[in-house]
């Protein structure tokens, strides 16, 4: 669980850096619109959100791992109640 954690807040700090940047690429947050900058801001972007995504996909097949594990000991006394 500690390596999703870690994969959430790197994701986070990232889109946040990313977020900075793109306002400095603005009138209000610079001196002009910077075209290079906000084109830098998008594409790291993107890594940060496949890094959001890889921790929420992590996550989920953890849940669904004890979910089955939970699952297979149900069947398993049904089972042995029903004498099979």
């Amino acid at each position: 669980m500690i390596l999703v954690r870690i994969l959430q807040a790197v994701g986070v700090a990232g889109l946040l850096a990313c977020a900075h940047l793109a306002w400095e690429s603005t009138p209000w947050g610079g001196e002009t619109w910077n075209r290079g900058r906000m084109l830098y801001a998008w594409a790291g972007a993107i890594p940060a959100l496949g890094l959001l995504g890889i921790a929420s996909m992590v996550a989920a097949l953890r849940r669904q791992a004890a979910e089955i594990v939970l699952l297979k000991d149900t069947l398993a006394r049904i089972e042995k109640r029903l004498g099979a």
